[in-house]
């Protein structure tokens, strides 16, 4: 199970560099932005007759957060399994999922009308809300990509964490292959499940007879 965490994780940070967000009006594009885009406070123009160039803008650092750690459970899913290093990667993959939604949350709709009364001293203005009431603001498939293959990766970890990873495994190819699984015991140091008749962990050398 853990060397297949790498997957989503991996997933995950490729995700960051498809397209996240477009807004349009009246069904015109008007700009979009990839994962690393908004991270960055890089918007790309889509309107007809301007160049397709990044425009700068200001940096998310929720975003960019999010990144890092997206980053850092990537690496960490590349050194050898423990419960602690298990516990990192959920606590990346939930960090990143809640850093993402927090980031994302200044692009809804409410929260450009609440930025605009703010600018008119608190008022609600009428033609910023019939202006507002045109644009459609639409998440794409990098962003979805992104917290699904954070979703998967949590759960993934977690079943690592609670040593039920090997177990799941063994379920897998034994419905694959058709033949029945074997008992399984866990590791008391690092949880790792393993096959009944293994004398000794292979991650940390722990004896299990």
């Amino acid at each position: 199970m853990w060397k297949w965490i790498r997957i989503p994780k991996g997933i995950a940070l490729v995700a960051f560099v498809l397209p996240w967000l477009t807004v349009s009006c009246s069904g015109t594009k008007i700009v979009s932005a990839t994962g690393f885009g908004i991270a960055f406070g890089r918007f790309t123009s889509e309107l007809p007759n301007t160049e397709r160039t990044p425009g700068a803008g200001e940096i998310n650092y929720l975003i960019l957060l999010a990144l890092i750690a997206v980053a850092i459970g990537l690496a960490i899913a590349f050194t050898p399994q423990t419960r602690q290093k298990a516990a990192a990667l959920i606590g990346t993959s939930v960090g990143a999922l809640v850093l993402i939604w927090a980031g994302t949350l200044k692009y809804s709709k409410s929260t450009i009308l609440a930025e605009a009364a703010k600018k008119n001293g608190g008022q609600r203005n009428e033609m910023s809300d019939a202006a507002l009431a045109m644009i459609q603001i639409d998440w794409q498939f990098g962003y979805w990509l992104a917290i699904l293959a954070l979703l998967t990766a949590g759960v993934m970890a977690w079943l690592a964490f609670s040593g039920r990873g090997a177990e799941v495994e063994e379920r897998v190819r034994s419905r694959m292959s058709g033949a029945p699984s074997g008992p399984l015991v866990n590791c008391p140091q690092c949880g790792k499940g393993l096959p009944a008749d293994t004398r000794y962990c292979p991650d940390d050398g722990t004896p299990l007879i």
